[in-house]
């Protein structure tokens, strides 16, 4: 953006980070205002890492306020034929030579400006390349967001499916364990109403029903927050450990291969959300 015939430049990076960290890297002109850039940043991004870079160059050679000191540059020189002739160093002394000392010959002079006016400039110039930031995390927290929802779903459809597979586990279960039973007190008169009691009981230690019931109210809660626009990494995050929790349990209890497929591959996708998860904190 154009400043006085000057050009203003401001370059941000961001990286993630749990929380708001700005560094600045500012021309000097810029210093008396780096309280300001750095509010200005934190109204519009709430966390990441951001480096704000900020540059003022000057649109033309003549207002640079260089100033060259003769006297400097011919003390200078005396001072090194001096030096060539008590060393015995032959060769000219050029104005390469000279050019090593140029902070000694050559200064320039700070540029003036209206303070309020080039406030405002700065702060629009920051401005359009917060929002052009802003814009670029949408487009990404969009796509990060409709991954891990795809992801999440991937995981619904497989509770689904260990929902359905449930009542025949639990009925095979029950039986092998009346039939295990039976085997066993072949020859021993038994109460056949306390039998299928105890059975009931330790058929029920198998019983995914209230691992599935909890897994799917996480999930729906999951998908409502992910949609929510304020910050929620920690909320997903806290998900994802519940949800792995009832799955770990489900693949436990349930003891049938069939189950435990659908137990790994939905813990795969989990992993996977996880990882995402990470770059939302």
């Amino acid at each position: 953006m154009p400043v006085d015939e000057r050009k203003l430049v401001v370059e941000i990076r961001s990286y993630n980070h749990r929380y708001l960290d700005i560094s600045t890297r500012l021309a000097r002109m810029l210093y008396p205002f780096e309280s300001e850039i750095r509010k200005q940043t934190a109204a519009a991004i709430s966390r990441g890492k951001l480096e704000v870079a900020i540059q003022l160059d000057s649109g033309r050679a003549d207002n640079c306020g260089i100033q060259a000191d003769p006297e400097a540059a011919s003390r200078i020189h005396d001072m090194l034929k001096l030096v060539q002739q008590r060393v015995g160093v032959r060769g000219d002394i050029d104005l390469s030579a000279l050019l090593s000392f140029k902070d000694a010959i050559f200064t320039c002079s700070e540029q003036t400006f209206e303070e309020e006016v080039f406030l405002k400039a700065l702060e629009g110039c920051l401005g359009q390349a917060l929002k052009a930031l802003q814009a670029m995390q949408a487009a990404e927290g969009g796509a990060i967001a409709g991954d891990i929802s795809q992801r999440m779903r991937a995981i619904e459809r497989l509770t689904d499916d260990i929902n359905a597979r449930a009542p025949a586990v639990l009925a095979a279960r029950t039986r092998a364990l009346k039939e295990r039973i039976q085997s066993l007190c072949a020859e021993v008169a038994i109460d056949e109403a306390r039998m299928l009691q105890e059975i009931a009981i330790l058929a029920d230690r198998s019983d995914i029903t209230e691992e599935l019931v909890r897994a799917k109210s996480h999930i729906g809660q999951f998908l409502l927050w992910i949609e929510s626009p304020e910050p929620i990494g920690r909320k997903l995050d806290f998900l994802i450990q519940e949800i792995n929790r009832e799955i770990n349990t489900i693949g436990s209890k349930a003891s049938d291969s069939e189950i435990s497929l659908l137990v790994v591959a939905a813990k795969n996708e989990l992993e996977k959300i996880r990882e995402q998860v990470q770059n939302v904190m």
